[in-house]
């Protein structure tokens, strides 16, 4: 009885994230913005694309560019996404909720994330000055690169600011991503939406 009650909480907290409109409709958008093609799949090669304009936005060297490339192989596998293989968005979704069980049951036990791995590089890409800090600069710069407005950097920087020091640290953008990813009840509450 105990073990079927286990199951039964694990399936309930994999639903969690499918059943938060919020969650739901951000990685919908994150779903149409990869797939740039439109043809209602994405692939392990979509995402990296994806993620070749930091290169000339940050001027990231080529073995940066593959970190990140190797650290998404294995976070975005984990969703379903392997070399030559499509995945519908609902597939993503439903993948992608259940990656954020394994990694909510991660950083529980205080063990490294496969997300906590993306954003080290990433951080690392961003931070072109390899200073450690995140300038507003240099969110604008990825900000462009990810093909978002970098006219909102101000927004974006003062959410992951959470000390109001100037700058973003490598564990306030770890946090902020992984927020967004996996905690989408702290994001909606840092924003103002009322959690119901």
């Amino acid at each position: 009885m105990g073990i079927l009650r286990r199951n039964k909480d694990k399936k309930r907290g994999r639903r969690a994230l499918m059943m938060n409109p919020y969650w739901k409709k951000e990685m919908s958008q994150l779903f149409r913005d990869v797939d740039k093609n439109t043809d209602g799949f994405l692939t392990i090669e979509e995402m990296i694309n994806n993620t070749r304009p930091l290169k000339v936005h940050c001027d990231a060297p080529e073995y940066k560019m593959e970190a990140l490339a190797n650290a998404y192989k294995e976070f975005w596998g984990h969703v379903g996404l392997k070399p030559g293989r499509k995945v519908g968005k609902t597939k993503f979704l439903k993948g992608l909720s259940k990656l954020g069980r394994e990694e909510l049951d991660r950083e529980a036990a205080g063990v490294p994330t496969l997300h906590s791995r993306v954003s080290h590089t990433l951080f690392d890409i961003i931070d072109a000055n390899n200073n450690n800090r995140l300038q507003k600069k240099e969110i604008s710069q990825w900000m462009a690169a990810s093909g978002l407005n970098p006219d909102n950097a101000d927004k974006m920087f003062q959410e992951a600011d959470v000390s109001g020091k100037g700058y973003i640290s490598r564990d306030e953008l770890i946090e902020a991503e992984f927020c967004s990813f996996f905690h989408p009840e702290k994001c909606m509450a840092q924003l103002g939406v009322k959690v119901v």
